[in-house]
Parts: structure tokens; C-alpha cells; sequence
């Protein structure tokens, strides 16, 4: 009697196929060709492409000081040369193709713990540049150091990693921004503990450089290197180690440190809002004060008349967009952008850019990224429409706007093989003309009223490229439209930046002067200079270059970003009703860097260098190795053993890869291996695969009663496994039209073999010890021999959650042919729609239809349409008619919801990834008559055409383990009705 049958499909190997390619996911588009070249140092290979030639010069030579100072610090020399990999901008690292996924707007680096390969985008400044370049070459070191000693970079938290590498890049003086967020811990008594620095609310390059600095005025300069080179088990060990007391100790001692650097702030008083419910008398809270405002409020931008207000936020949770807000009441009136959904915006720069409106208040500008071009984008307002999109093309990358008060140009800073300079576009003509052209970084223009000139913030009056020296920002002043450029000033100490003008030749600016950011006055006339807020913890976008600042309502009221209670809030200012400071100004420079060499990049450098040249040519080499397993059992199936690794050889630039996966096993059925290269030098992409991977499709276990060769009673088990050995040779075209949609094309042989193995276990009647075992392997099936192809249309613009997608759509249309032995064809579609009707709650929908037709659509040698029945419709584990249907139509929905906000925490708390959900699924099952696979000398059994229809409800909770995301539910079916069942699965929600 059969007891039990097999439906699931089993790779031993590879979950997929070349030809299934990616099911879903956003595209990484090459939208440019970058063609390298390498510049060698004393100590580093410098990747670069001939447009940021100059500027890596310049990078060069950082890298090798940076090599003299760190090597000295960490006692460390490589003992291999280090490439570094630069790019003319954000814009064009994001296109990188060395990290699979999408590259963050907040990521200016990485290292690559693997290859070892340091990254990075030059940024809109030099002296930036050189701190990032600092902070990975510290990465480099960390690797090089723990790879001697056998360790690995990766296993130790970021706090100690992160925050060691911006102490070493940024010095022993705290910065002016990591100051504020100490500040603000303090006032708010939210100070960590050092164990509480792994919670990733404590962001670890902010607390983990502050805690460096502490660890090193407490125990000395080289704490750093004694705490690198510790045998200790943890990060806390290693600190322990270094400073020789234990961690509650060090603790209090930290906290003691944080106290003395907030000095006289006074505490925060209690407020059940994401930020002070209670600002200072003259400030009215704008946006932030309320939970739903989110953590993330910037880029205020008022409008000329006072009426309203654009800022960015991520108040939806999912990512920073633009908002349109009421200037008064603060209340949102629309969403202007949807990042996370929309596939024209690649990136907003919320960081280092805001936009600006027209001189009328009937249209705002934004500088984006849109199909990787720096794009003006203008918004018709109120409506919101995007009236137009101007690509400028002269340059690589765009930030912070301004209209010309006649409403015909628009200056903006703009980025061209890694350096800044300010720019204007003619809105009629769209030609862009360059106000300044040479190495020194000028950001954040504003056009004054009368049209006369543009403000802005520069280095120019304090660097010197020829010394590697890049100093504070200050305010400059361009002619508009001679270009004539002139020192204006800003304080004495600290930075001058984000100049806004006001009425009557005021220009209000940002500048820490006393060690806190505050809003700052400079009367054109006088040239004198006031603060105008006394804010304790700091007036601040998310960085200290960021912008942070806006006049409207003619001049009459200022608006900013307040940092305070760990959120960003905006804040309004009448002005005359704030403080009213003087304070010291800046004098102008003693020397014009302009003044001593040429203007040009070239002639901003150093002319001592000698970097040898060479073209760049591909290579592969080793760059990853999977994780090696064994897996060992037995059974009614028999005894197995099965063993196997993967690895990958690429170039350096992650544009070609070799990815080899191999298993063995104690037979040569167990046998499975597949290599795969893919090429992803344009925008096609394309690869190659060859496999023999062998699955099992069914079988089953069955139970009888005989006699032994000596007439004893025996009980006989035959366990059943059949078998399909799959060798494909295999292509694959993919061309992504944006980062949401592509088309896949696919084409290869496949030849299958079909088996049947069968093991039989003898065991005595009346003890049911085991006797004898043995195995048998029958062909089952003619071998099949098939071209195979396929097509398909991908779109893809959900937002994942903690474990499951949770805004936007998906779909994918597709069409698979076979010919040869088997000719048959699939078409399918399958679409997903996500839905956010409340913060932190989604409704999930999927519809899927798929039909099997052709000649051969009915014979038993094909693979089930329906793989795994209890992921498709849950609370069933088996059904005859879904086994082997050629016609699936399917519906689900979902009610999801992250555990988090129902225990008081924050819906993204990445401490407590866990997803709640309810479900529904429907499917119908349609299936021909089919002869199932025999051995020889057996009859067939025919099963008859048949249709069926099966539904079920439930809830469910999935945890995100480390990336690995489990699925647990209890399903009760309601067609046909049954009990409970409750299943664990390995997947993600649809």
C-alpha cells in the first residue's frame, strides 16, 4: 500500500537555473562606459577614467600620506600594493558593479573585506575627499592587520570598526557635528552604555569615533593600536585589553567623557514626541514634533511669499521624498516624489542638496538623478506636476538650485570629474555657462535679490591644492554675469556655509564659530556679522556641509533644521524676533590661491609627482569562497552522503564574473555542478552556464508483507525516488530599460535523463529489525533532449521591509518554449500589488495565471508546473491534480504588519525584525489525462483529466535571522475544509 508520496522538487545544488534568472529585483543600469586606466604610487594601484584624471592625481598623493601617517599609527605596512578604484562622482558610483545591490545615497566608500579593494566617489569638496579616502585606507589596514592574524574584518561591530576609522581619519578633535550628537545624547539622557553601541540607533561612525576619542585622551594616542593587535575573543575584550579595566569601568568613564564634552547644555525636558515639544521662545516648531513626522527632516525650502514650505523627510517610512507643507501650520499637504516606488528619480542628494523656488512661488526646482543624468526636475506648484526635466549634461552631478530673480537662469553647484564649481543654466536656451573653473570646492550658491551676484560657499580663500591643505569654508560672492569673484566673509572661526539672502542685503549662513552650529547675519553694506539663534544642541542638515536654512515670506522668516532628541526637525524664525549677537568676522585671505597658480586643475596640483601610468586590462582572479557542507543520514531511502563548495573568480570591477558551485555524493547520481559567467560591461548583460544538476520530481514509500528465501514472514518497505539528471548549456540576455524594468532572453539545450531509485529494506515480522537493504536503479523514461528558450518582461518597483515587500508593484510576464523531444510551451504572468493605508501596516495582493500548451503537454517526463504545493496554497502539503497540472490561476492577499510598533518601538527597529501577518489563498488547478512514469515491465495507470479548486486562511509571523528569513504559520483550508496545520517555511512573504 502506497503510505506516502514525494510532490516537492529537491536541487541538490542550485535553487534555480540560469534561464530562471532573477524572478524579481531592482536593476543595476551601467548607464556609462567607464574606461580605466591606473595611476601607480609608491603603495597603491589608483583606478581612474580619463575624465578624473587631474583630480586623481590629487587623490594620489592623499593616498600615499595617508599611507605614511596610518602605517606609522597602526605599525602595519602591506605587504601587496592596494588598489583603490575612484569616480568622478556619486552619480557614477552608483553604477558600480562591484556590490551587487543598490549603492545608497549615504554611502561615500566602502572596502570590500574580500578583495580588499577600496571604493569611492570623489566628493562635492577635496578636503571631504581626503577625509573619506582617510577613513577606508583605515579599512585597509584593519583588513590587513586581522588577515595576518587569520581574522576577518566583518566580525567585528561597527561601533569599533566604523568609529576607529573616522577617529583616525577625522584626528583627536571631536568634529563639530559628532559634538552635537554627544550634546544631544547627553541633554536628553540617552547616553549609551559601550554594549549598547551595538543597537544600530546609536549610529556607529558618530558614538564609535567619540569613543575612540575618549579611549585615547584616557589611555594614550596608541589605545588604537594595542586594541588592533589584542588577542580578545569580542570588541569589548579588545578594549579591555587596551585599556586594563573591565567594561563597567570603561563605561562609566565614558559617560563621564560625554558629560565634559556636552559641557553647560542644559537638559531636555520630557516630551512624548520624536523631538523638543518646547523650542526656544523665538522658534516655532515647524516639522518633527510629533511621531508620525519621522527622524529625518531637511532641506527646508520657503517660499517667496511665506505660504508654503518643501522639505525632505522620510515620514513615510520607507524613503526620503519631497513634501509640500503649509508654511504656517506645517501641516503636509502632498508628496511631491515617491523614491522608493518611482523609477524616474534615482536619487534626490538629500544629503548635500536642496531645492529652491522661482521668484514668483509658482514652481520649485530640485536637483536629481534620473537615468543616472544630473536632472534639473521642476514641480508646478501647489499641483506638484512635473512640468519638465532638464538633463545637464556638461556635467556629472548637480546639487542646490536658485533662480535668478528675473526667473530665466538657475545657478547650481555642479560636479565634472570630481570637481566643483558653480554653474548657470537659461532656462530658454538650456545652456549651461561655468562661473568658476579650478580644483577648489564652491557649493551651495544663492542669488541675491537684486540679481547683481550669487553667493556662496567655498575653500578658496583658505586651501591650498599645491600643499594638500583644505581649509574652512567662508562666503564668497559671484558677479553675475562677469563672474568676477570676491571674498565676502562669514566668522572668524569655524565654518561659514549655506549663505540664504534676506531683505535689505542681509545674507543669513550657517557657522559654529563657538563649537555649536547657529544661524548667522552678514549685512553686505557693513560687512558685519550677528548670530540670530542660540540653539544648544545645533542648526544642522545630516551632515556639517549639509544645507540647512531658508528665507521666505520676502526676507521676513527664517527656516532650519534643528537636530535634537536623535531627529531633525525644521523650525521657523521671524526675523528680528531672535537673538542679535555681533561677533568677529573673517578678513579676507592674505594670499588668492588663484592669485599663484593657474586657475586650471592641472595647474592647482603639485608638480613633484612622478605617478607611472599604464592602461587597465581585465583579469580574473579568486575574489570569494562559498561556505563548504556535509550532509550525512539514511532511511527508508537509504543511507546518503553529500559534500560540496562553491567559489568565484572576477575582475577587479565586478564586471565579469565566474561563479563555480560542486557537489559529490556516494553515488554518481549524487554528482551536481554548475559554472556561470556573467558579463557586465554595458547595459547588456549577459551569460553563459553549463550544468548537470539532478532534482528529485516524486515518489513514495510502500509497505508489505512477504516471506524470506528461507519461508520466514518478513515485512518488505520499497521507498521510491524518481529522478530528473538536468545538462543544460545555457545564454542569458538582460537589458534593464531603468532601475524597475527589464527584459530577460534565454536559450539553451537541455538534455534529461529519468530514473527511478529504488531501496528495499527487509525486516524480521516479528522484531522489525532491520535485515538487508538494498538499492536499485531503473531507467523510467526515454531520455529527453530540448532547445529550450525564454522571454520575459520584468518590472519591479516594490520597497522591502524587514522581511517582506511592503509598497509598490510587481510583475512579470513570461514565455518559456521547448523543442526537441519535449515540445511544449508556458506562459505565465504573475503581478503584485502592495498597498500602505497606515504607517507600519500593508495589504498584499497577487494574482498569477500560468498555462502549459503544445504536443507534448501531458507527458509524465515533464516538470511539475507546481513545485512545492504548501507555497502556494499553505495548509495543503500534497494534491494529485496540482502535481501534475498544466493550468494554475492563483489569487493571495495578506494583511502585514512589523511586531515592533505594537511592543513601543520604531516600525524599522532593526533589534526586532519580525512581521505579523493574516492570509488568504486561492488556487484552481487544472490538469490533462497523464500516464505516469513505469519501470519497465509494469502497466500504466492513466489519471484522468481533472480540475480542482483549493483555498485556505491564517496568520503567520516571518523573522529576518541575519538575512535568512524564516516563514511561520498556521493555516486552516476552508475548500475543501480541515483542521489546523502548521508549517515552517524558508522564503520571504510574496
Amino acid at each position: 500500500m502506497l503510505k506516502r508520496t514525494i510532490a516537492t522538487a529537491v536541487a541538490l545544488l542550485l535553487s534555480a537555473s540560469i534561464a530562471e534568472a532573477q524572478y524579481f529585483g531592482r536593476n543595476k543600469v551601467q548607464y556609462d562606459r567607464f574606461q580605466f586606466a591606473i595611476l601607480e604610487t609608491a603603495h597603491f594601484d589608483v583606478y581612474y577614467y580619463p575624465q578624473e584624471r587631474e583630480a586623481a592625481e590629487l587623490a594620489a598623493q592623499m593616498a600615499e600620506r595617508w599611507y605614511g601617517r596610518l602605517s606609522d599609527a597602526l605599525h602595519d605596512t602591506f605587504a601587496r600594493r592596494q588598489p583603490i578604484i575612484l569616480y568622478a562622482s556619486h552619480a557614477h558610483f552608483a553604477q558600480t558593479s562591484i556590490v551587487p545591490g543598490t549603492v545608497p545615497e549615504g554611502v561615500g566608500g566602502f572596502t570590500d573585506h574580500l578583495a580588499g579593494r577600496v571604493v569611492l566617489p570623489f566628493a562635492a569638496g577635496f578636503g571631504e575627499t581626503d577625509h573619506v579616502l582617510g577613513h577606508e585606507l583605515v579599512h585597509a589596514f584593519q583588513r590587513d592587520i586581522l588577515r595576518k592574524e587569520g581574522r576577518s574584518l566583518a566580525m567585528l561591530p561597527l561601533w569599533f570598526s566604523e568609529g576607529m576609522a573616522e577617529y583616525l581619519s577625522l584626528g583627536d578633535d571631536l568634529d563639530t557635528n559628532t559634538r552635537m550628537w554627544l550634546r544631544d545624547a547627553f541633554a536628553s539622557k540617552h547616553v549609551p552604555t559601550i554594549p549598547q553601541l551595538a543597537n544600530p540607533k546609536f549610529f556607529p561612525y558618530r558614538y564609535g569615533q567619540a569613543l575612540w576619542a575618549f579611549m585615547a585622551s584616557r589611555y594614550g594616542s596608541d589605545v588604537v593600536l594595542r586594541a588592533m593587535t589584542a588577542r580578545a575573543p569580542s570588541a569589548i575584550a579588545r578594549l579591555e585589553a587596551a585599556s586594563g579595566k573591565r567594561e563597567p569601568e570603561l563605561t562609566e568613564q565614558w559617560k563621564e567623557y560625554v558629560a565634559a564634552v556636552a559641557g553647560a547644555v542644559p537638559a531636555l525636558p520630557a516630551s512624548g514626541g520624536q523631538a523638543d515639544s518646547k523650542p526656544p521662545a523665538a522658534l516655532h516648531a515647524l516639522i518633527g514634533a510629533a511621531e508620525h513626522d519621522g527622524h529625518l527632516n531637511v532641506g527646508p525650502a520657503l517660499s517667496p511669499d511665506g505660504r508654503l514650505l518643501v522639505f525632505l523627510s522620510e515620514r513615510d517610512r520607507h524613503a526620503v521624498d519631497v513634501f509640500l507643507a503649509d508654511a504656517k501650520s506645517g501641516a503636509v499637504i502632498r508628496q511631491l516624489s515617491s523614491t522608493a516606488t518611482d523609477p524616474h528619480f534615482d536619487a534626490l542628494q538629500f544629503i548635500e542638496s536642496a531645492g529652491a523656488w522661482d521668484p514668483l512661488s509658482r514652481s520649485f526646482v530640485l536637483a536629481t538623478v534620473s537615468n543616472g543624468r544630473p536632472t534639473l526636475t521642476i514641480f508646478d506648484m501647489p499641483s506638484g506636476r512635473v512640468r519638465r526635466r532638464v538633463e545637464v549634461a556638461q556635467t556629472d552631478q548637480i546639487f542646490s538650485p536658485t533662480w535668478s530673480p528675473d526667473g530665466g537662469h538657475i545657478a547650481f553647484s555642479g560636479m565634472k570629474g570630481g570637481v566643483t564649481d558653480i554653474y548657470v543654466i537659461d532656462l530658454a536656451t538650456e545652456e549651461v555657462t561655468a562661473l568658476t573653473n579650478d580644483v577648489y570646492s564652491d557649493l551651495q550658491p544663492s542669488w541675491s535679490p537684486d540679481g547683481s551676484e550669487i553667493a556662496f560657499t567655498t575653500d578658496r580663500f583658505s586651501s591650498s591644492a599645491e600643499e594638500l591643505q583644505f581649509g574652512r569654508y567662508e562666503l564668497g560672492a559671484i558677479a553675475w554675469p562677469t563672474g568676477a569673484v570676491s571674498f565676502l566673509g562669514g566668522t572668524a572661526s569655524g565654518k561659514s556655509i549655506d549663505p540664504q539672502w534676506g531683505a535689505n542685503g542681509a545674507l543669513y549662513f550657517v557657522s559654529d564659530e563657538t563649537g555649536i552650529s547657529n544661524v548667522y547675519r552678514f549685512d553686505r553694506a557693513s560687512s558685519s556679522v550677528t548670530r540670530v539663534t542660540d540653539e544648544p544642541i545645533g542648526v544642522s542638515g545630516i551632515t556639517a556641509l549639509s544645507p540647512a536654512i531658508t528665507v521666505g515670506e520676502r526676507g521676513a522668516r527664517v527656516a532650519m533644521s534643528i537636530y535634537s532628541r536623535g531627529t531633525f526637525a525644521i523650525r521657523t524664525l521671524d526675523v528680528g524676533a531672535g537673538a542679535s549677537t555681533p561677533v568677529a568676522t573673517a578678513q579676507a585671505a592674505t594670499f588668492n590661491p588663484l592669485s599663484r597658480v593657474a586657475s586650471s586643475l592641472a595647474g592647482s596640483m603639485k608638480q613633484t609627482t612622478s605617478f607611472q601610468r599604464r592602461s587597465y586590462s581585465p583579469s580574473l582572479s579568486l575574489l570569494s569562497l562559498g561556505q563548504p557542507y556535509l550532509s550525512a543520514g539514511g532511511g527508508a531511502f537509504g543511507s546518503f552522503l553529500l559534500a560540496g563548495m562553491s567559489f568565484g573568480i572576477g575582475d577587479l570591477f565586478g564586471e565579469q564574473e565566474l561563479d563555480t558551485s560542486v557537489q559529490v555524493g556516494k553515488r554518481v547520481s549524487d554528482f551536481a555542478w554548475q559554472t556561470l559567467y556573467l558579463n557586465r560591461r554595458s547595459r547588456w548583460n549577459w551569460g553563459v552556464a553549463v550544468s548537470q544538476v539532478p532534482w528529485l520530481v516524486g515518489g513514495g514509500v510502500d509497505d508489505r508483507a512477504s516471506t524470506s528465501a528461507s519461508g520466514k514472514p518478513v515485512m518488505l518497505r520499497e521507498a521510491m525516488l524518481d529522478r530528473q539528471e538536468h545538462r543544460q548549456a545555457s545564454g542569458l540576455l538582460i537589458y534593464p530599460f531603468s532601475r524597475a524594468q527589464r527584459i530577460e532572453m534565454s536559450a539553451g539545450l537541455d538534455a534529461v535523463g529519468f530514473s527511478r531509485d529504488i531501496t528495499t529494506t527487509t525486516f524480521a515480522a516479528d522484531t522489525l529489525k532491520r535485515i538487508d537493504q538494498s538499492t536499485t536503479t531503473l531507467r523510467t523514461a526515454q531520455p529527453a533532449t530540448s532547445f529550450v528558450s525564454g522571454a520575459a518582461l520584468v518590472r519591479d518597483t516594490a520597497v522591502f521591509g524587514v522581511t517582506s515587500p511592503i509598497l509598490g508593484e510587481r510583475y512579470r510576464l513570461g514565455l518559456t518554449t521547448s523543442l526537441g523531444d519535449l515540445n511544449v510551451a508556458t506562459a505565465s504572468g504573475d503581478y503584485r500589488r502592495y498597498f500602505s493605508p497606515a504607517n507600519g501596516l500593508t495589504i498584499a495582493t497577487r494574482v498569477q495565471q500560468a498555462w502549459r500548451f503544445g504536443r507534448d503537454v501531458s507527458d509524465p517526463r515533464m516538470l511539475p508546473l507546481v513545485w512545492a504545493l504548501r507555497e502556494v496554497v499553505r495548509g495543503f502539503s500534497y494534491d494529485s491534480v496540482a502535481a501534475r497540472s498544466s493550468n494554475l490561476s492563483l489569487a493571495q492577499a495578506e494583511i502585514r504588519m512589523p511586531l515592533a510598533p505594537l511592543v513601543g518601538r520604531s516600525a524599522g527597529d532593526a533589534m526586532l525584525p519580525i512581521e505579523l501577518f493574516t492570509f488568504a489563498d486561492w488556487a484552481r488547478f487544472s490538469a490533462r489525462s497523464i500516464s505516469p512514469l513505469t519501470t519497465t515491465g509494469t502497466s500504466p495507470l492513466v489519471l484522468p483529466a481533472a480540475s480542482r479548486q483549493l483555498g485556505s486562511v491564517g496568520a503567520g509571523a516571518r523573522v529576518n535571522a541575519a538575512g535568512f528569513i524564516f516563514e511561520f504559520n498556521a493555516a486552516r483550508p476552508i475548500l475543501p475544509s480541515s483542521g489546523w496545520t502548521f508549517v515552517v517555511n524558508f522564503r520571504p512573504g510574496f
